[in-house]
């Protein structure tokens, strides 16, 4: 079993984060075996997981409920600003805007009629 850790952003410099098991296709999410509430920043975060995921060497990521990385748990320790923009650069190509539509092309006709009116 390979768990996951949902971190979710609370305030500007206030983050919080579970630890569960992964869920099975068609269940719901288990619930949190562990919760931590308050720490000020995602690398923090990362790190705090660290001591409570030392039996397991891989982690699944989770940012704002977007799966958004699978890591190695030395890493949440060792190399954490690293991992925080890694993750963070992930969840940003998911949730990109769309781009805007392209303005309809004026046709002569269009041109024409604005003049003369």
């Amino acid at each position: 079993m390979q768990p996951v850790l949902e971190i979710r952003k609370l305030g500007e410099r206030s983050y919080t984060y579970t630890v569960r098991a992964p869920r099975s296709a068609g269940e719901p999410s288990p619930k949190a075996c562990y919760v931590d509430l308050g720490l000020i920043s995602f690398a923090d975060c990362l790190r705090d997981a660290a001591e409570a995921l030392t039996y397991f060497s891989r982690v699944y990521i989770r940012y704002e409920g977007l799966c958004v990385g699978e890591q190695m748990v030395m890493r949440l320790e060792s190399q954490p600003d690293t991992v925080v923009r890694e993750l963070l650069a992930n969840y940003a190509s998911q949730i990109e805007v769309p781009p805007a539509p392209r303005p309809v092309p004026l046709q002569v006709a269009d041109v024409r009629d604005s003049v003369a009116s």
